[in-house]
């Protein structure tokens, strides 16, 4: 047998031993967790003329080798849960496969959405942003990959991943105010990337002129990295714009395995437009379980 064969068939052993291990898992243990617990969640969002809630949360796709309590189908109700305690106007979700986007436009009936998924593959990931229709219009949307060539499904500079990054522009129904939301998961291996790819959102950004702009994510990269501050060249780190925040507080957590970790996820705001009335990390758990291995993020902007 040759070696591109051997290739092939390891990879399709290990596609049908990740897909069994999957199966059991849940199947006999925490699906009916996870049908019992789906509902539609009615969320009272704090309305303010003149602020934004908004809410960044990396859900953790969908993985056969997320064991016991970590799998998707026993967290899935405690991501909402965290939802629903915040009332965010506005969410921008990291890492949703499709069965995942699907569970959450279910629970979350008060939101449209709009997402693009990176790549074909059948487990493939989308930064979606969630909007509550009560409040706000969408105006325009669009993603783009973190590539060279950013209009088509892309990757450059040793990515590991196909990566992309959504935006939205949304209109205040009360106040006529628009602005535009940019939601991102840079790449987890290839710093070359995650520095090219921020470079090019913020290029991105440049293209909505004066709107208002918060970019919300996963740098997979820290503070004082080059990434972080290709980032702080252009935009204000949300965090660092309020005495009540913890700018240091861990936002990667591997399911409470590494609490001594520091941010990796972000709220970007340009520079000049808001306050920040309010930043904090949410670290609930739920009876000792994490809801994902990425504590959600949650800001409170009032325009300037």
């Amino acid at each position: 047998m040759n070696e591109s064969i051997k290739t092939v068939f390891t990879r399709i052993i290990s596609f049908f031993t990740a897909a069994a291990l999957l199966i059991g898992n849940v199947m006999l243990f925490y699906y009916p967790h996870y049908q019992e617990n789906k509902a539609e969640y009615e969320i009272s969002v704090p309305a303010g003329e003149d602020t934004l809630r908004v809410m960044s949360c990396n859900v953790r796709c969908i993985n056969p080798l997320d064991m016991g309590k970590k799998t998707w189908f026993y967290r899935a109700d405690l991501v909402i849960k965290n939802i629903v305690n915040t009332a965010p106007g506005i969410i921008g979700f990291q890492e949703v496969t499709k069965w995942q986007y699907a569970y959450l436009t279910d629970c979350l009936p008060q939101y449209d959405s709009v997402i693009t998924y990176r790549d074909t593959a059948f487990n493939s990931e989308g930064c979606p942003v969630f909007y509550n229709t009560d409040l706000y219009t969408l105006i325009d949307q669009g993603t783009f990959w973190l590539s060279e060539t950013p209009d088509v499904m892309s990757k450059d500079w040793g990515a590991a991943n196909y990566r992309v990054c959504g935006y939205s522009v949304l209109e205040i129904k009360e106040t006529g105010t628009k602005f535009v939301i940019f939601n991102t998961h840079l790449d987890h291996i290839s710093e070359e990337a995650r520095i090219n790819g921020i470079k090019l959102v913020l290029e991105k950004t440049k293209e909505f002129g004066s709107y208002p702009a918060v970019l919300m994510g996963d740098f997979n990269a820290g503070v004082g990295s080059p990434t972080y501050n290709a980032a702080v060249e252009i935009f204000d780190d949300a965090a660092l714009m309020t005495d009540n925040s913890m700018p240091d507080s861990c936002t990667y957590q591997n399911y409470g395995l590494q609490l001594d970790n520091g941010r990796i996820d972000y709220f970007m705001i340009s520079k000049d437009t808001f306050n920040v009335r309010e930043y904090k990390v949410i670290t609930d758990t739920y009876d000792g379980v994490y809801p994902s291995d990425h504590f959600p993020i949650f800001t409170e902007l009032e325009f300037k």
